[in-house]
């Protein structure tokens, strides 16, 4: 990973968490929180190809949860999103067509990485 370390933005912050919440996602989630906490690591570290459970492996130590469990909290809050919530923002954030497959975990977080970047 790259040790080069910006800093996060309280309006970067807000700018992920409204970002999240416009794509039908629960910000009370613990995933959610989980996904936001991954982007300002992407962010702040400046990280261009994203591996997953490295990124994870840090915030187990971070906050003391398994990777499992991470992974579990993450997959829980993609899946259980507001579906029309997301399709009916989705274009209006990326640009783009709705898509299922950018609310997988690793796709999903490179994509608004690289928005608020």
């Amino acid at each position: 990973m790259n040790n080069v370390k910006n800093t996060i933005k309280p309006t970067q912050v807000l700018q992920i968490t409204n970002i999240l919440r416009s794509l039908g996602l629960n910000t009370s989630y613990r995933g959610t929180k989980l996904i936001n906490k991954i982007i300002q690591y992407v962010i702040k570290y400046n990280i261009e190809f994203i591996t997953l459970n490295k990124i994870y492996s840090k915030l187990c130590k971070e906050y003391g949860y398994s990777i499992n469990a991470i992974r579990n909290n993450v997959n829980y809050a993609l899946n259980n999103r507001n579906i029309t919530l997301s399709k009916s923002n989705f274009t209006k954030i990326f640009g783009y067509e709705y898509y299922d497959k950018n609310f997988e975990p690793k796709v999903f977080i490179e994509e608004i990485s690289n928005l608020i970047k």
